[in-house]
């Protein structure tokens, strides 16, 4: 791995955690993505993600790269809380974090953004 995509993965990563968890997620996406519904809410959270995607795979690289970047985060970032979400709707117990599935169930929400980022910069390298 050079450093350029030592600095991407890292810096995706970084993206992804504020996309996440700071304030750009509101807690109408939060809601939506806590049931897997409405979409709406959870397109716009996907698209923070892909925005944040876009810009820095531009800088680092090219237009080119960037909107595969920020598409590819879009679709897949938007699927992967779609299916959380559902999945929390259809089994009540996982909402409780006292229950460990939930956070199996959250590790592996984790696990899958974090090998999209993985692909990305795969790809993009």
């Amino acid at each position: 791995m050079n450093s350029v995509s030592f600095i991407t993965l890292i810096t995706l990563c970084l993206c992804h955690w504020a996309a996440d968890f700071t304030h750009l997620t509101t807690d109408w996406m939060l809601n939506a993505k806590k049931y897997g519904k409405p979409l709406y809410p959870i397109f716009i959270h996907a698209l923070v993600h892909s925005i944040l995607f876009f810009i820095t795979v531009f800088f680092l690289y090219d237009i080119h790269k960037a909107i595969f970047a920020g598409i590819f985060q879009l679709v897949t970032h938007f699927f992967i809380d779609l299916l959380k979400g559902k999945i929390s709707f259809w089994f009540k117990k996982l909402e409780d974090p006292a229950n460990k599935f939930h956070w199996w169930l959250f590790g592996f929400d984790q696990f899958l953004h974090h090998l999209v980022i993985i692909i990305i910069v795969y790809y993009i390298s």
